[in-house]
């Protein structure tokens, strides 16, 4: 703009010359200044803000005098009053300069230039609709800058409903005439069910945030009922064992194979194989059938309650075959 200022001084200069030369000849032949005065007329431009004042003769058109002062109009710039309308003494033409905008809404994204002044005047312009929850950044009321970003996100509230069950609790009740690690479920229970309706925001289709608005409670959850064995003591042999809890497995005899046991030691009678995430190695047994045991080794084939109980003979491997049994782990 600022050699826009200093080319308009020049000329401004040049004209100064060229009415001090009609003054003289006007004086020369005889006519007075106001004769030439009233052939002139004042003519008020402001270019995006900036305002300045030329002097024209009259009868020419607002196309005359930007053509004149070489004030070039864009195809997206603005001129009030429009190019074709007849100067008059005093007139104000107001040219507005366009800007590039980058705009992003429902999807898409396009540059537009406009005249726009604000966003929300902007987004008129480009045919955007908008509604009153709509997100719009910058603000609506922000003047536009050439090269600005504008972005609507499109906000929708809507109410949703869910059901939603509720886990229910388990009601443990001593058993005195059940082993110790066992237990039994002398009721099922039930989950109960919630109703719940929920207010959720989604901007452009993703959700930003839910509010919960109400619960209905449609059923109430109902507890299990569930018997603990308590009993930790049995008589095996006329003399009573004391466990810390008690299981039934599945029992496999096994016999030599030549290997040593997983803690390094030869099997022999009284060694038990388990799945040590279920018994831990080193632990004293008592099972049914069998009688007192170690846990020492381990197997491919032992998963969670199985064991494996060693007999030194085939025959009596063969003998006790598999069998499901209870298993006393001992204090």
């Amino acid at each position: 703009m600022t050699s826009g200022n200093e080319e308009r001084k020049a000329r401004a200069r040049v004209r100064r010359t060229i009415v001090g030369l009609i003054v003289f000849l006007l004086l020369s032949l005889g006519l007075t200044p106001g004769v030439y005065a009233w052939a002139k007329m004042n003519v008020i431009i402001e270019d995006d803000g900036e305002l300045f004042r030329v002097r024209v003769f009259r009868g020419g058109t607002v196309a005359d005098v930007l053509e004149r002062e070489r004030i070039g109009i864009g195809d997206w710039d603005r001129v009030s009053p429009v190019p074709e309308s007849v100067l008059y003494d005093g007139i104000r033409i107001s040219i507005r300069r366009a800007v590039p905008v980058v705009v992003r809404v429902d999807g898409r994204e396009w540059e537009e230039w406009t005249t726009a002044r604000t966003v929300d005047c902007f987004l008129k312009e480009a045919g955007v609709k908008l509604n009153d929850a709509d997100l719009v950044r910058p603000s609506r009321w922000a003047s536009l800058t050439e090269g600005m970003e504008v972005s609507v996100a499109r906000v929708t509230t809507v109410v949703e409903e869910q059901e939603v069950r509720t886990a229910h609790g388990v009601e443990r009740r001593p058993a005195y005439d059940m082993l110790k690690g066992r237990t039994k479920v002398l009721a099922q229970g039930e989950d109960g069910v919630v109703r719940e309706t929920w207010r959720v925001v989604y901007h452009d289709g993703d959700e930003l945030r839910r509010e919960l608005v109400s619960c209905e409670v449609l059923s109430k959850p109902r507890s299990q009922v569930l018997l603990v064995g308590m009993a930790d003591t049995v008589s095996r042999g006329g003399q009573e064992i004391r466990f810390e809890r008690s299981f039934q497995a599945v029992a496999t005899a096994y016999t030599y194979t030549g290997n040593n046991t997983a803690t390094g030691k030869p099997p022999g009678p009284g060694t038990v194989a388990v799945d040590p995430r279920v018994i831990p190695l080193g632990t004293r047994l008592y099972i049914d059938g069998y009688g007192y045991g170690t846990a020492m080794d381990i197997g491919r084939s032992i998963k969670g309650e199985r064991i494996d109980v060693f007999f030194t003979t085939p025959q009596e491997a063969l003998r006790w075959g598999r069998r499901t049994v209870n298993v006393y782990v001992l204090d």
